[in-house]
This record gives C-alpha cells, structure tokens and sequence, in this order.
C-alpha cells in the first residue's frame, strides 16, 4: 500500500537523521578499538586478549601496539595494506627492534578505521610545520579529535619506538626511560606514510574520554590546544601512487613520530572526524 510506502521512507529518514545528528552514543565508532587503550598504556594484557588475533585486512588504517609471534614482542605498530608493521621488542629474537609484518597480529589497544568508513575531508600541507603545529591545526577544526592517515615528506625525520615489550605493567608514559632504551632514528629528509590521531587537550580531559587521554596525556598548562599522536611507516622513496597504501618492498621502520623535532614540508593527509570510540563489532577479529 502506498501508506506503508511512505511510512518506510520517512522512518528511513528519522533513523539517518538519528545517527546524524543523534547523542554519540547512538552513532557509529570512529575510531574503532582493539583491545583497551587504558590498559595498554597501563602496560597490561587482559586475559581476555591473550588468545585473540585482529586480521590487519579488515582494517583501512590504524597504529597503537601489536605483536606478531608472541606477546613477548609487542612494539609500536602501523596496520594499512592489509598489513601489520610491527617494531618487534622480542629481545632474544634475531630480529630484535626490526620491523616485520604480517596479515594476524595481537594487541592490547589498537585504534583503527575500518574499511566502509570515508574521510570526511582532506588536508593539504601549504607550507612547512612541525607536528605540534599540525596538532594546533587540527584541534581548532576538530576539537572533538579527529582520525588522519597519508603520505608525508618530513626533512628532518625523527622516529622513536619501545625497545621493550608493554606487558608487565610499568605504566608506559611514566616510565619512558624504561621502554625508549635505543637511539632516535633519524634521516635529513625521508617520506613516510603516517597514521595518527589528534584532539584539543580541553576535550580529553573530558569525561568519558580516558581512552584518548591514555594515548595522548593533557597538560593542564596547555589545556586550550591541541594534542596528538603520529605512527609512521619510513619509506625508501616518495610514493609511486599516494592512493595506495605502502608495501612490503616499500617499508624501512615502523615508530613514534618526535612531535617538536619532526617537521612537515609536504604531502596531504586524509580526516576522519572522531564520534567516539567502540568495538565496531569486532570488525578486526581474525575469524
């Protein structure tokens, strides 16, 4: 009947309008989590994890921590490709502080996009800027916070990883001096494929936002700009294609970007405006 009809497009309406405009609550997760990003920064693997692989092919991009082999490597990582880099921690493996890189890995926090989510906007670097000011930039248009990934062309680079493994819990921001034991890796000018995230420090203090407080720790003498965090991928050359995602033959290191020591010169990034953050289902989780 033509009543049923119209009753099912306006019920079609209400309910886009519900996720568009609705509480946070009610609206799909961006970013999606893998594991607790509280705990990883508590430097813990809740039991419930231990057995748990993520398949790095349903995911768009994503960092945090992973471990591929055993929980006993877990290091900083990127997902993009359908691939996990990892910096292993492994520290009787002979491929100790490597990168390597597998399609399954583990985590004990994961902040990623999946693949039916779209950027919102782009953002194209005019002119050389540090990370700071990247994060400046970006908490002024997206004080809520805000998902970014893409090739970036950085003269200096300044990269940083864990050398030891966050599993036994020291806190890992407040014992830095404990799991950064190796040098800066450092290069006059590299390119590198980023994925990052970054939010104005007044939003994160915020409740219910200890999940982005783990990964990016406000400073009440700076509470009005911006914060973030930045995974790379170094690469051996500029891209071929910046719409693709790196490869294998592509990757020299996996780490930290150095927010005040790394600057921008170009290259342009993709936006994923933060709603909040979920499990989206368990998108990521190896079936």
């Amino acid at each position: 009947m033509q009543w049923r009809k119209e009753l099912g497009i306006v019920l079609g309406i209400g309910l886009a309008a519900a996720i568009i405009f609705g509480p946070l609550w009610w609206r799909p997760a961006l970013p999606c989590v893998a594991g607790d990003l509280t705990e990883r920064a508590q430097a813990r693997v809740p039991d419930k994890l231990r057995e748990i692989y993520l398949d790095a092919q349903n995911i768009q991009f994503g960092f945090g921590s992973a471990a591929i082999g055993g929980w006993e490597g877990l290091g900083d990582a990127i997902a993009a490709g359908g691939l996990a880099w990892v910096r292993t921690t492994h520290a009787r493996s002979p491929k100790y502080f490597a990168t390597v890189s597998n399609r399954y890995f583990q985590s004990n926090g994961f902040a990623y996009v999946s693949h039916d989510r779209e950027p919102i906007s782009n953002f194209r670097l005019e002119q050389p800027a540090t990370l700071a000011q990247l994060w400046d930039s970006l908490a002024r248009q997206y004080p809520e916070g805000v998902m970014f990934s893409g090739y970036v062309r950085v003269a200096p680079l300044r990269l940083i990883a864990i050398a030891r493994p966050a599993i036994d819990g020291r806190a890992v921001l407040k014992n830095a001096a404990y799991y950064y034991t190796r040098p800066m890796e450092s290069a006059p000018e590299a390119w590198v494929y980023v994925a990052g995230i970054g939010a104005a420090r007044s939003t994160i203090s915020r409740m219910g936002r200890a999940w982005l407080a783990s990964l990016l720790t406000p400073r009440a003498d700076t509470a009005g700009v911006g914060a973030g965090l930045a995974h790379a991928l170094w690469l051996q050359s500029a891209p071929v294609d910046v719409q693709l995602p790196p490869v294998r033959e592509q990757v020299i290191a996996v780490g930290q970007l150095v927010a005040d020591q790394t600057t921008l010169m170009e290259g342009e990034l993709k936006l994923y405006p933060v709603t909040r953050a979920g499990g989206c289902g368990n998108a990521a989780r190896a079936r």
